[in-house]
């Protein structure tokens, strides 16, 4: 789907390549997957020997994270945009990834009214029936399993899976957006947002239905892999927590979390491709 799309988008054909992309070259970005796997856990390293605790070293952790999927998303967008591999293993940070950074600072901004709003919504609705205070709140979300007991007994089985299976479609339809604007941004070395998104209109059902397709069995898979590594580590370490054990499983689950994030940017790559118009100026 390298062509300029003139009709619809073939909903099948975009879901096979972005996952035949990660099946033709996953083995390519092992190494990035790595290398920014460890990257990513250096602040959290930095925190644990400095004892950790103190929000203000969240900043710490996030950093590096953030660092470590921008040089892996720029590696992957470069060789499904580009075709390009910058050697050895086809991380960097340069320009393409501050551009990634303009897109998601973007994003944010543009998230969180409409973040404040969804949580307006869901106060007035839904934890209304779960507590009744905010200290009541503020309790359950310090005990997980509290808190999806108090959703059960106050949606049933049934509203709680609806509302979980519209938080995920939220997530995926974002998700997707973003994977977009990033190739976008990648393809004309220059911050696409508003103007990539609005390559869709005509396609808006069959590109939101790629999006679900898209990242929902990543999410999925990603959850699984994440709680079965989790459960592992707990029931060989017994409960006691030490540190290089616990950050070589959280760097294996980023590891493995990169792999699966392939078929994300691969999707926005094809989208783009075939989305954009002939007639773009040039950047």
């Amino acid at each position: 789907m390298t062509e300029n799309l003139a009709g619809k988008v073939p909903v099948g054909a975009v879901w096979r390549g972005a996952w035949a992309f990660l099946g033709q070259n996953w083995r390519a970005f092992v190494p990035a997957a790595l290398a920014t796997a460890a990257i990513a856990q250096i602040g959290r390293a930095a925190t644990l020997m400095m004892g950790g605790g103190a929000p203000a070293l969240d900043i710490l952790v996030a950093v590096p994270m953030i660092l470590a999927g921008l040089m892996f998303s720029g590696a992957v967008l470069r060789k499904a945009v580009r075709d390009e591999f910058v050697p050895p293993v086809g991380v960097t940070l340069g320009g393409d990834e501050a551009r990634l950074l303009g897109v998601g600072v973007s994003v944010t901004l543009l998230a969180i009214p409409l973040f404040l709003l969804l949580m307006i919504f869901l106060s007035a609705t839904v934890f209304r029936s779960v507590a009744a205070s905010p200290e009541a709140m503020e309790a359950l979300a310090a005990d997980p399993e509290a808190m999806m007991q108090a959703l059960i007994d106050a949606l049933g089985v049934g509203g709680l899976t609806m509302l979980m299976v519209v938080l995920v479609a939220v997530f995926c339809l974002s998700t997707g957006l973003v994977a977009l604007a990033d190739a976008a941004t990648i393809g004309e070395k220059r911050i696409m947002v508003f103007q990539a998104w609005s390559w869709i209109r005509g396609n808006v059902l069959r590109v939101l239905t790629v999006f679900l397709l898209t990242v929902a069995p990543v999410i999925i898979i990603n959850t699984v892999v994440a709680e079965a590594l989790t459960t592992v580590f707990v029931m060989v370490s017994g409960g006691a927590v030490s540190v290089l054990p616990y950050l070589l499983v959280l760097t294996l689950i980023t590891f493995l979390n990169s792999l699966l994030s392939i078929p994300v940017s691969a999707m926005g790559a094809i989208l783009y491709k075939g989305l954009r118009p002939t007639d773009l100026a040039a950047s």
